[in-house]
């Protein structure tokens, strides 16, 4: 979708390569990047490694299981958007746990925590 929203209409992706699945969509729809585009003012990218670091952090700190798409607000929160939402109130929904107990495990103990 952020690629769509910089084109200005809905576009493919050649190749998806991404640790959170479930956001990496092959292509936009008509349907939904209308949806989108009216709905939604700005779309936050963040790193792989941003969002399993986010993992961790919700399971350190809040004994949240969190897959990587769960974890991407809390990612976002904490590295390009920490600046701007500094000193506001600010409400994260975190929701996914569609991660097994080996995945979960194998990405917290690549990251560099």
């Amino acid at each position: 979708m952020y690629r769509s929203f910089q084109a200005g209409r809905p576009q493919a992706l050649e190749h998806v390569d991404t640790v959170a699945d479930s956001l990496g969509a092959p292509y936009a729809l008509d349907y939904s990047y209308g949806v989108c585009r009216r709905f939604v003012g700005e779309i936050v990218r963040v790193r792989d490694d941003e969002m399993v670091a986010s993992m961790h952090h919700l399971f350190r700190d809040m004994k949240l299981v969190a897959e990587p798409a769960a974890a991407a607000a809390t990612a976002a929160l904490l590295g390009p958007l920490r600046e701007r939402l500094d000193g506001m109130r600010v409400a994260l929904i975190v929701c996914g746990s569609n991660i097994d107990n080996a995945r979960f495990s194998e990405l917290l103990a690549g990251s560099a925590q």
